[in-house]
């Protein structure tokens, strides 16, 4: 049996989903001790709390914020949601570790650095597996709507300067730089769920809503479903981080995150309104369903939602509103054609044989 120290990134769900069915594969024959923060923590604690091979701990991350340059630190220092034990909740975690693994066999991490500190501690391999690898090795414009990847940069190169095998996780392709170093490029994670799922879209028309729980949506629920309202022919399932003092009618449903019906409503709607976070995006590109794609300012979304506007895979707006929505609406059978006819921008499947198939070779060596 090896041992293996799995960090995972805490901010939003979607780093959270997608390292799932690599521990749960792993933990079948291997020792994993989990390193996380915030929503990943708090899932995989509670997932795994019987689960004999498996710990949680947790550490701590201050959220480095970024410039058209790279890191601002000051504005770091400044930000209070940082205002954290770092070093006492960090230590405990690693302490805690030593004595469970002691020297690990391989660490991995999606984005967490923690682990990959103890890594270097103790010189052994370390694996990246991330979406944000592709901006070290990818052609992009330099600006995109007011925002720049230095700081996607910067953070890659303070967090993880060298690892033994850096996996980039994207649900399109990129054009490589020259001399761009060695990243392995590999279609996103997607869950057994979404795999084995054949979007079937229903009538009355049904579109998935999806608020992403890293910042906070440029509107507020009460605008939002003034809009929807006025499309009473077309159901809306909204997915939100907290739906206190919202109540389902008509044409409009909610749910928290988390929610069991989520597949259900994946399953069936004919299109998805989201910010643009790589998961999501992802699976609705895997089944096939068309997105209204609201960017946050990061460069990250900005380009994932490009992707989707400028190859017609559905639309990229600033917000939602009646006229944009009409045009999404009536575009859904073209935006869905797009999907399926695309040969050069999308990466089809599941990347969890590649991945695992490099792990396996690592974890031979030791």
């Amino acid at each position: 049996m090896k041992k293996i120290l799995y960090g995972i990134c805490g901010i939003g769900n979607g780093h959270t989903q997608r390292q799932l069915p690599l521990i749960e594969y792993f933990s079948k024959d291997n020792q994993i001790v989990i390193f996380a923060y915030d929503s990943s923590f708090n899932f995989y604690s509670n997932h795994f709390k019987d689960h004999p091979s498996i710990k949680v701990f947790e550490v701590a991350v201050p959220f480095y914020v970024g410039n058209k340059d790279g890191i601002d630190l000051e504005a770091t220092k400044k930000l209070p949601t940082n205002n954290k034990d770092y070093d006492g909740i960090n230590n405990k975690a690693v302490s805690t570790a030593e004595e469970i693994i002691g020297i690990p066999d391989l660490v991995i991490t999606d984005y967490e650095p923690v682990s990959a500190q103890y890594a270097y501690k103790y010189k052994v391999p370390f694996i990246t597996i991330d979406q944000q690898s592709k901006y070290l090795i990818g052609e992009f414009p330099k600006e995109l709507h007011g925002q720049t990847y230095a700081d996607e940069v910067a953070r890659l190169k303070m967090f993880f300067p060298s690892a033994a095998s850096r996996i980039a996780c994207s649900f399109f392709d990129v054009t490589r730089k020259e001399d761009c170093g060695d990243v392995l490029m590999v279609p996103p994670i997607l869950r057994d769920s979404v795999l084995s799922m054949k979007n079937n879209p229903k009538d009355p028309v049904s579109i998935l809503v999806y608020f992403s729980s890293q910042k906070e949506f440029p509107q507020d629920l009460k605008e939002i479903t003034l809009i929807f309202s006025t499309f009473p022919e077309v159901e809306f399932h909204i997915f939100a981080p907290s739906i206190d003092g919202q109540a389902s009618s008509g044409n409009i449903h909610f749910y928290k995150h988390g929610d069991k019906q989520f597949n259900q409503v994946l399953e069936n709607c004919s299109g998805v309104i989201s910010t643009a976070g790589h998961t999501l995006l992802s699976e609705a590109m895997h089944l096939g369903i068309p997105v209204y794609a609201i960017p946050l300012p990061v460069y990250e979304q900005q380009m994932n939602a490009e992707i989707i506007d400028k190859n017609g895979f559905g639309i990229r707006r600033k917000n939602i509103n009646e006229q944009d929505l009409k045009t999404f609406i009536a575009g859904m059978p073209n935006f869905r054609n797009s999907i399926k006819l695309d040969t050069e921008v999308l990466l089809r499947g599941s990347s969890m044989k590649k991945i695992i198939s490099v792990v396996e070779q690592i974890l031979k060596t030791r």
